[in-house]
């Protein structure tokens, strides 16, 4: 299970952002969807419709981006 805050996070406004480090041979895509189910779980069944991605850093972190 990956490791992250669901009260910590990015916004800008358009945008929150979560930073997620996952466990070895953990895929990013399910990294995403245990994040997307914690904040559904915390803000509401709403923000499943909002659109999800992720970006893969190099030092083995994925930011996991919630667009507004």
């Amino acid at each position: 299970m990956a490791q992250f805050n669901i009260d910590s996070h990015l916004s800008d406004g358009k945008r929150l952002e979560w930073l997620a480090l996952a466990d070895a041979g953990e895929k990013p895509s399910a990294v995403l969807q245990q994040v997307k189910d914690a904040a559904i779980a915390k803000f509401g069944g709403v923000v499943a419709l909002k659109r999800w991605g992720h970006a893969e850093k190099s030092n083995g972190y994925i930011v996991v981006i919630m667009e507004a």
